[in-house]
């Protein structure tokens, strides 16, 4: 039950979703507590792997900040020192980059623990939006409601307790960081507060201020929370018919979601499996007469370009790549990474081609990996027009699909802006620390979206479409493309 549970939390906070099954890893280890020697070994490794293997560890934060927060951490370490000390030393210390992908690759071990010892979690479901922390699950009978504005946590006020959650979450900016924490409250506040029986908050309903002491809930109750109506799903795969003429595709996670190991999630077999259901959707499509698709990617965390591409070439009208520049800092921990998963990758695979890239180079340069381009479908292709959504929640690949098709024009975009960066630092590989087992989460390259905009940025829909801040049954921003559709036909 608690790895259901410790699973279920993860893949809904995109923070660690985006990792696929394999990031939920056991740290390998048999010991609760590290001397301070080990530890400060763990930290030396930290900071020289990170800075060694990022495509810029400092692009965001400058090198001082980052040696100053080392220095520091050494000198505490004076004394045996937890393993959940040190996750959570560590994962902060690693979201001082700002970027999604540079991270700590599993759950703090202390939260593990606290969850199998019948340890309770925060009660609330929140979402940040246009700056306003608004309630989106509740107990039962609890003084506070679904839809009411929380002003205050613990006696800080909004800005103050956010910024202790956002010291956790490795994000470019605030938004992303909101969107991430979302679905991912119980872990979060956990790291921010520890255990504890009863959370106090004040919230606004109205023109009253109510301040209450919530008490702490078992985690398998996180989905017995009262919200205002029950809201819509988009998890797992669907193709379907909307009507005579407009059909719908939600492929999903781009990596196979039932995998247990690294190499299972993107596996040849994981990805022919996929690209047989794009298939399948794409010819059901062209046989029933459909003139209009809707690409949903919303709520999707991402994965790899294999998986995605094969319902790009659908219907594309030129060679396509999802990136006009992956710049790859070369690094040994870049090449061990890689190596690990040559033994299941083909000798065409991306990860042989990066093995012989880095072969030819040095560590520490850095280097443009050849992306190769994709072809349209040879054949039958689906020759109607294409209606991307997206939204806070799409994350990775999600977001570099969509900037694709709008960068290349075989579709328009619709929704709201993602948090997720279309140009970023992404490729994701990790090292694991000698004594905690910590696996860490790097980004090697620095990926340029297509249409060469180094800014970092995110998707904006060529239209966007409102909304309400707490998702209800009625899928709103879907309806209203439908009808755009049908109006436009």
């Amino acid at each position: 039950m608690i790895r259901h549970i410790i699973r279920t939390i993860a893949i809904s906070s995109a923070s660690l979703a985006a990792l696929g099954a394999c990031a939920l890893a056991e740290p390998e280890t048999n010991t609760d507590t590290l001397s301070a020697a080990q530890a400060i070994e763990d930290l030396d490794r930290l900071y020289e792997g990170l800075e060694a293997g990022h495509a810029n560890l400092f692009a965001a934060t400058p090198k001082p900040v980052f040696d100053a927060k080392y220095e520091a951490l050494r000198a505490r370490y004076t004394a045996p020192v937890s393993l959940a000390e040190l996750h959570s030393d560590f994962q902060r210390f690693t979201a001082l980059a700002h970027h999604a992908h540079a991270r700590i690759n599993s759950l703090n071990p202390g939260f593990r623990a606290h969850i199998e010892a019948g340890g309770k979690v925060f009660p609330l479901k929140l979402s940040v939006v246009d700056g306003e922390v608004v309630v989106a699950g509740a107990p039962s009978g609890s003084d506070v409601k679904p839809g009411d504005r929380l002003r205050a946590l613990e006696g800080e006020p909004n800005p103050i307790w956010l910024a202790g959650l956002l010291a956790f979450i490795p994000a470019e900016t605030p938004a992303l960081a909101y969107s991430m924490m979302s679905g991912g409250e119980p872990y979060y506040m956990w790291l921010a507060y520890g255990p504890k029986d009863t959370f106090n908050v004040t919230v606004e309903r109205s023109e009253e201020t109510i301040t209450a002491a919530l008490p702490a809930i078992p985690i398998d109750e996180i989905d017995t929370l009262v919200t205002q109506e029950k809201g819509f799903d988009l998890a797992g795969r669907e193709a379907r018919l909307l009507s005579e003429t407009v059909g719908y595709l939600r492929p999903g996670p781009f990596f196979d979601v039932d995998a247990t190991e690294p190499g299972e999630a993107y596996s040849k077999d994981a990805v022919a499996a996929f690209t047989a259901f794009v298939d399948d959707a794409f010819t059901g499509f062209i046989q029933a007469g459909v003139s209009d698709l809707v690409l949903d990617l919303r709520d999707n965390p991402g994965g790899d370009n294999s998986f995605s591409d094969p319902i790009v070439a659908w219907f594309a009208d030129e060679p396509f790549r999802f990136a006009s520049d992956f710049r790859i800092r070369v690094s040994a921990e870049a090449i061990a990474s890689n190596q690990a998963r040559l033994e299941t990758a083909g000798e065409d695979s991306t990860s042989a081609r990066l093995a012989a890239l880095y072969a030819s180079a040095a560590p520490g340069e850095v280097v443009s990996y050849e992306l190769p381009y994709a072809a349209p479908r040879q054949g039958e292709r689906f020759e109607g027009d294409v209606h991307v959504l997206v939204n806070r929640y799409s994350y990775s690949n999600a977001v570099t699909v969509a900037a694709l098709i709008q960068d290349y024009r075989f579709g328009t975009i619709y929704g709201e802006p993602t948090r997720d960066m279309a140009t970023t630092y992404g490729g994701m590989e990790q090292f694991t620390l000698p004594n905690t087992g910590f696996p860490v989460g790097f980004p090697k390259a620095h990926i340029i979206r297509p249409n060469g905009d180094e800014t970092p940025h995110p998707v904006t829909p060529d239209v966007p479409l409102r909304a309400p801040a707490i998702r209800g049954a009625e899928d709103v921003r879907l309806d209203a493309l439908v009808a755009r559709i049908r109006e436009a036909g």
